[in-house]
């Protein structure tokens, strides 16, 4: 039977930070000496990437339980309580398939931690595909970005149905972008599992569809998120009794009427700017390819591209697809950032904010491997990630 790695607690939270951020630095210093993008445009060996994976996975999955790692200890606590002799019944109500997974390995004998492992299978291997459909020609940067954000490591050993989840969706996302029928098809499958998981998902879903089918310019969706800013200091309490009366999540309610329970498990509670601010990071880069590809609109007239499709900056920062790709995850992750800012107030809305933050990495990760932004491309990918994994550094530091 496996058990927990005999590792104490405190050190497999800091192994994890200090040595993703010392591969995204090994990274960093072999990309900073390219003056071009040939080392983004070479293609890379899924191998390190899949090694790291792997590794990650076991790791991961077989922590201590331990108060260290959150909801963890309330995870195995109900593991423990759970009977191998219980029936499954399937309640669309609840989280179905989540009891389904739960059970199953109850009733083969795992212990919590081949439990635990499984979970961690899903929730990097869902990502790890994800990302091999989306960056395949740089899979080993896409998902150091993913690593090394500020809410991985949390959402694989606190939040584990909202994590596993939404690690689903970045499965879905990558594959539903390219409209193939059959993987359509495919992901609708996952999909229907993820909501099994965890029904939050209905908000970046619901972006997603809005992104591919309504707002397809970033560009609006960033007017949209300033403009939730300004709700959010006018009517935020408004605004959260209207997601209360939704009802599209178990824990939302909770959240938000909460305020001041167990409020040393998240910080500090109100208009969390800091929180705010680490959110806006995407979307200034955002931005930023927008006007940039409007300049250059201006300057050296529609290409061919542009004139066919209406998708500004096809065929001079990236090819058709790829902009439409990006697109469509830049404008998911506004939409569902902004509502996540109008209920910013809510106890642990970090929570909430997750349903907007597990699209951070995936983001930037397409912009600076896939868009063409600068001539020295390969430096400025380096530098994005490693300030990206240090920020997660300095706040696992400062203890946040």
């Amino acid at each position: 039977m496996i058990n927990a790695l005999p590792i104490a607690p405190g050190l497999i939270v800091k192994f994890y930070y200090w040595g993703v951020l010392i591969v995204c630095l090994f990274l960093y210093f072999n990309y900073s000496r390219s003056n071009d993008c040939s080392n983004l445009l070479k293609k890379n060996s899924m191998f390190p990437a899949l090694l790291l994976t792997f590794f990650l996975m076991v790791y991961m999955g077989l922590r201590p339980t331990s108060a260290k790692f959150g909801d963890t200890v309330n995870y195995a606590y109900t593991y423990h309580l759970t009977s191998g002799d219980a029936l499954f019944h399937v309640d669309f109500n609840a989280e179905w398939f989540w009891q389904f997974i739960m059970l199953t390995c109850k009733q083969a004998g795992f212990t919590v931690n081949m439990w635990f492992l499984i979970i961690e299978i899903g929730y990097l291997g869902f990502v790890f595909l994800g990302l091999r459909k989306l960056l395949g020609e740089n899979s080993w940067m896409a998902m150091l970005f993913f690593l090394s954000a500020y809410s991985t490591f949390s959402f694989g050993t606190n939040g584990l149905r909202n994590g596993l989840a939404c690690s689903m969706c970045i499965f879905v996302f990558a594959y539903a972008a390219n409209k193939h029928i059959f993987q359509i098809g495919l992901v609708g499958i996952v999909l229907i599992f993820a909501f099994g998981i965890h029904r939050s998902i209905a908000l970046p879903v619901a972006a997603f569809i809005v992104a591919s089918y309504v707002i397809k310019s970033p560009k609006i969706a960033v007017y949209f998120w300033i403009s939730s800013i300004g709700i959010s200091l006018v009517a935020g309490n408004t605004v959260e009794n209207f997601f209360m009366g939704l009802g599209f999540d178990d824990r939302m309610t909770s959240y938000i009427t909460s305020a001041d329970q167990d409020a040393d498990q998240f910080s500090n509670t109100g208009f969390r700017w800091d929180f705010l601010a680490y959110s806006a990071m995407p979307i200034w880069l955002i931005w930023y390819i927008c006007r940039k590809a409007e300049e250059e609109q201006r300057e050296y007239g529609a290409t061919a591209e542009e004139m066919e499709t209406g998708v500004i900056g096809a065929g001079r920062i990236a090819d058709v697809d790829s902009m439409k790709i990006f697109n469509i995850l830049a404008t998911t992750y506004i939409l569902a950032n902004s509502f996540w800012v109008m209920v910013i107030r809510a106890s642990f809305s970090n929570r909430f904010a997750y349903l907007s933050w597990f699209l951070y990495p995936v983001v930037l990760a397409y912009a600076v491997i896939r868009l063409h932004i600068w001539k020295d491309q390969d430096r400025k990918a380096g530098l994005i990630l490693v300030l990206h994994a240090g920020f997660t550094m300095f706040m696992y530091l400062v203890g946040k």
